[in-house]
C-alpha cells in the first residue's frame, strides 16, 4: 500500500518537474527558478536544450513508475527493476542535494521540499 502511494506520488512529482522543464525548454521566463539569474528571465540555448533533455528523462522516470503501478507493461524483470529503482534513488538524492544547497533562493523555495519528499518516496519504492 505504501509502495503504491509512493509510486503514485513520484508519478505526479516527476510529471510536474517534467512539465516545468518543458516550459523552460520552450522559452518560458522561468530562469530565476533554474540555477541561473537572467535579467530577461530567459535561458541560453544550451540551458534550454538541457531543460528539454531533463523533460525526456523525467518522462521516462514517470513511465517507469507507471509500469510499477501496473498501468504500463513492465519491460524489466524483477532484478532489473530493483536496479533501476536504486538508480532512481541516486538521481533523487542528487536532485535533493542540488535543490537544497542552491544559492538561488527562488529555486530553493520551489524545489527543496518536493525533492526531499521525492527522495523519501524513491527509497520506499526501492525497498
Amino acid at each position: 500500500m505504501l509502495d503504491a502511494f509512493s509510486s503514485s506520488f513520484l508519478v505526479l512529482a516527476y510529471l510536474a518537474a517534467a512539465l516545468f522543464h518543458l516550459a523552460i525548454g520552450l522559452g518560458a521566463t522561468l530562469a530565476d527558478y533554474f540555477q541561473v539569474n537572467s535579467p530577461t528571465g530567459r535561458l541560453s540555448f544550451s540551458r534550454r536544450a538541457l531543460s528539454l533533455g531533463l523533460f525526456f528523462v523525467f518522462m521516462a522516470i514517470v513511465g517507469h513508475y507507471l509500469a510499477q503501478l501496473g498501468l504500463f507493461t513492465p519491460i524489466l524483470d524483477a532484478a532489473g527493476n530493483a536496479v533501476v529503482n536504486w538508480v532512481l534513488v541516486a538521481i533523487a538524492t542528487a536532485q535533493a542535494l542540488i535543490a537544497n544547497t542552491s544559492k538561488n533562493i527562488k529555486q530553493k523555495r520551489l524545489w527543496a521540499g518536493p525533492t526531499v519528499a521525492m527522495l523519501l518516496a524513491a527509497v520506499i519504492v526501492a525497498f
